[in-house]
């Protein structure tokens, strides 16, 4: 609490502390939602976080989800605005991108061993919705209600989409275990 108070007051050390307690967890949460530009987004989720601390009233935990909330808008807002670039404006961006696809970058994406490149992957595969929690509530740590206040969704709405993302998440592992079993069977026969 005393960080958070010290940072509020101007303390660019506190505020050095928070971003190494929360921007990890920022990132990762925003490179399990498929998105090519986590740490710009990030960056940005902090500079807006920085004109409301001031005015900020909470704990870690609070703070931790309006940085989590921003950053979802951010990423929302980012997505409309590809969405309207023409497709050959977004092809070229996603060239001079396509580094990041092959780990020749440092960060935290660079850190991603096969079996989180592997969760990535299957994460991709369920509703994004789904996703979305289930990356929140295990890959970032946080509670049901904390991640009803990102999304903006009531908690036992929040229950659902884990438990089911859970489920969807079980389908794909096991249905992809099943077809290589079956690669595996068919091809050495």
């Amino acid at each position: 609490m005393e960080t958070i108070v010290n940072a509020k007051a101007g303390d660019k050390d506190a505020l050095s502390r928070l971003w190494c307690i929360l921007n990890p967890g920022l990132v990762r949460y925003l490179t399990s939602l498929g998105c090519k530009f986590s740490e710009d987004i990030a960056s940005e989720s902090w500079i807006s976080l920085s004109k409301v601390l001031p005015r900020f009233q909470g704990e870690l935990s609070s703070l931790q989800g309006l940085l989590f909330q921003i950053a979802r808008a951010r990423l929302y807002d980012q997505l409309r605005k590809d969405y309207r670039r023409p497709k050959q404006l977004l092809m070229v961006v996603d060239d001079q991108n396509s580094f990041r696809k092959n780990n020749y970058h440092s960060g935290p994406e660079a850190s991603l061993d096969e079996s989180s490149s592997q969760t990535l992957e299957w994460l991709s595969q369920i509703p994004t919705t789904q996703a979305e929690v289930v990356s929140l509530r295990v890959i970032v740590g946080l509670s049901h209600y904390e991640i009803s206040q990102i999304i903006g969704k009531s908690e036992g709405a929040v229950r659902i989409l884990f438990f089911r993302g859970l489920e969807n998440l079980e389908k794909v592992v096991i249905g992809e275990k099943k077809s290589m079993l079956q690669k595996k069977f068919f091809s050495s026969a």
